[in-house]
């Protein structure tokens, strides 16, 4: 069984299990990147198999028998994004949000009690609050409004689990909220107050972590750890790059997540302390005779297995396993530098 206060205590990297799978592999083959939690998509898993069938299979865990820990997220920046960017037929009120799933059809509606408990019946170990999450280029009165609704919605939340559910006490769970404020380090200040006023086990760092240039948005970052507490889950959302992680890391968040690992795997774009930027193209023509490890200093199956040769090969034709080989590595690369990151302390 895990031990969840001790894993607040760490730096993790959470990678993306977006439907209850991290994509192209086993659950065991997670296990062995020496990867500790995963974060479900609370959205995605409503829409494509429903809460209430999860919640008969015994858990999300039950059902990928996986025995580390998943953090299930409100739905709610992918709910919100997508209405507010025009892609899903929906509305954004001041009770949460009413949406249709381009899947099927249905509607459904998102409100902060909703949102707990249907990531309740999907049986994570730690929850996020519902938040109003809108593009970067906000303006002020825009953004003024998302803080508002957030800090609203976060205490509705922690009202709600602790009502029907005994809150941390009795169920278990841990429940975090989302820190608001676009790129008005003001509003992400008083978010951060306010939200740590109501009480929460952790605080995330919601919105666009990166501006119009790709690059960390340290500033707004630094405010949210400011006005945080240490003691408590601070994860950095959607980051990233593995010298973004680093950078945050310096500045004290210690949990991330991003879907690009997997995601580049799977279009060939590796990892590897062997070279300048950490990126290897491998399906590149370069690497076609190349029999050395994609990384000389990595311990995955992968590098212990194959060569980049093997592995431009596999892409190159769309085999299946090429996938797979390329995901474990990056997974434990990523996972090889939060191990590092714990190291240094």
């Amino acid at each position: 069984m895990i031990d969840i206060k001790q894993l607040t205590k760490e730096n993790l990297f959470l990678p993306d299990a977006t439907r209850g799978a991290v994509r192209s592999l086993t659950t065991k083959q997670l296990e062995e990147t020496g990867t500790k939690a995963i974060v479900t998509n609370t959205l995605h898993l409503l829409i494509n198999y429903g809460a209430d069938q999860i919640e008969k299979l015994g858990g999300i865990k039950k059902l990928m028998n996986w025995k580390g820990m998943v953090l299930t997220d409100s739905g709610g920046f992918q709910v919100f994004s997508l209405i507010h960017s025009g892609k899903w037929r929906g509305e954004v009120h001041e009770n949460g949000a009413i949406f249709q799933s381009p899947r099927e059809g249905n509607t459904y509606e998102l409100t902060p009690e909703s949102a707990i408990d249907i990531q309740m019946k999907i049986g994570g170990d730690v929850m996020v609050c519902l938040d109003d999450c809108r593009k970067t280029n906000l303006t002020r009165e825009e953004a003024e409004i998302s803080v508002e609704r957030t800090i609203k919605w976060a205490e509705r939340c922690k009202k709600h689990f602790e009502k029907e559910y005994g809150g941390t006490k009795e169920s278990g769970k841990l429940l975090t909220c989302v820190v608001q404020g676009a790129n008005y380090l003001d509003l992400r200040a008083n978010c951060a107050k306010d939200l740590v006023s109501i009480g929460f086990d952790g605080y995330n760092f919601g919105g666009f972590v990166v501006n119009d240039k790709g690059e960390l948005v340290l500033d707004e970052m630094k405010t949210v750890i400011q006005n945080t507490p240490k003691d408590k889950i601070r994860y950095a959302m959607g980051v990233g790059k593995p010298n973004d992680i680093r950078k945050a890391a310096s500045i004290g968040y210690k949990w991330f997540d991003t879907v690009l690992v997997t995601r580049n795997a799977r279009h060939g774009t590796l990892y590897s302390s062997n070279v300048d930027g950490e990126i290897i193209r491998i399906i590149n023509a370069q690497y076609s005779n190349d029999l050395r490890p994609i990384d000389s200093n990595c311990d995955c199956e992968v590098c212990k297995n194959h060569s980049r040769a093997y592995i431009h090969h596999l892409l190159k034709i769309g085999e299946a396993t090429g996938m797979t080989l390329a995901s474990i590595h990056n997974l434990r690369y990523y996972q090889r530098l939060i191990e590092d990151l714990t190291q240094i302390g």
